[in-house]
């Protein structure tokens, strides 16, 4: 097959100009988002402390997505970029659908964790309750779920029998569509909805087949094995990462919204630094963002 010939290269963009701003955003709002939920000024407390633990999370997986694909390294590992993109992807998907229903969803949300750990410690004991050098750590995760169980108040009945909790949080797509087989509507409405499905649409379909190690994980493995073959050099590196920022300028963009946080510059800075480095911002901020931040 003939291999197209190569563009000239992207031109340089100041990385740091974008990350500077979003470094402070973050610090500034994990930080606020603990002494509000600790002085009670953000209920309800398990919601709030759901969104923190989202933005410490989110801000970690943008961490390994620069790494994955800096310039120091040998080969930018992008098809592990591309799938930490589809993690951060959904996380706004997450935060948006809590967002909507705080109280209930987050409900759901620990009780179907509560369901997996139980399961899963489950498998463990039965595997592995007769072995001695398992003791502890079976002990310890018993434990463990005794005061999860307490503080999310399942019922006796639900801990002893975790396969009866019926909580199931839904698939990005569920939170879009809705779903005929499991007889639910749709999560998100309104601006929430728009903007989740316009990322949705462009991103979720090739960052899934790379996750489910299908053709395009396998294409994007080769073409970074084999350099020479790439179209535009570079081009693949900086969209994964203008994709990861934009994501990040969404939940935090959420994030202060619901908190109803005076309106921080360094948002709105890296807002316009993504409209010349990511043509969907624009889409993105006439959607949904642009009223959203008007405050």
């Amino acid at each position: 097959m003939e291999i197209p010939e190569w563009k000239k290269k992207l031109p340089a963009s100041p990385f740091k100009l974008y990350d500077d701003p979003l470094q402070a955003l973050v610090k500034f709002y994990k930080e606020h988002l603990r002494r509000d939920t600790k002085d009670g000024k953000h209920t309800p407390t398990e919601f709030w402390i759901t969104l923190r633990g989202f933005l410490i999370s989110a801000a970690q997986t943008y961490g390994g997505i620069c790494l994955l694909v800096a310039d120091k390294r040998p080969k930018p590992l992008m098809l592990q970029a591309g799938i930490l993109n589809r993690s951060l992807l959904e996380r706004l998907g997450n935060v948006m659908a809590l967002c909507e229903a705080p109280k209930t969803r987050t409900r759901i949300l620990v009780r179907e964790s509560y369901k997996n750990m139980a399961l899963t410690f489950l498998k463990y004991k039965t595997l592995h309750g007769t072995d001695e050098k398992w003791r502890e750590f079976l002990d310890v995760y018993a434990k463990g779920l005794i005061a999860f169980a307490k503080e999310i108040r399942v019922s006796r009945h639900h801990a002893i029998n975790p396969q009866s909790i019926a909580e199931e949080w839904p698939t990005p797509g569920t939170m879009i569509y809705g779903s005929r087989r499991r007889n639910q509507s749709a999560w998100l409405r309104g601006t929430r909805r728009a903007a989740f499905k316009e990322i949705y649409e462009s991103h979720y379909g090739h960052q899934s087949e790379q996750a489910h190690q299908r053709a395009a994980a396998v294409g994007t493995a080769l073409l970074v094995d084999d350099p020479a073959a790439q179209w535009n050099p570079g081009f693949g590196e900086s969209l994964i990462v203008s994709t990861a920022l934009l994501l990040m300028a969404c939940i935090l963009s959420e994030l202060e919204a619901k908190g109803r946080y005076p309106g921080h510059a360094k948002l709105r800075e890296l807002w316009v630094y993504l409209f010349e480095l990511n043509d969907e911002a624009k889409i993105l901020w006439k959607l949904r963002y642009r009223m959203l931040l008007k405050g």
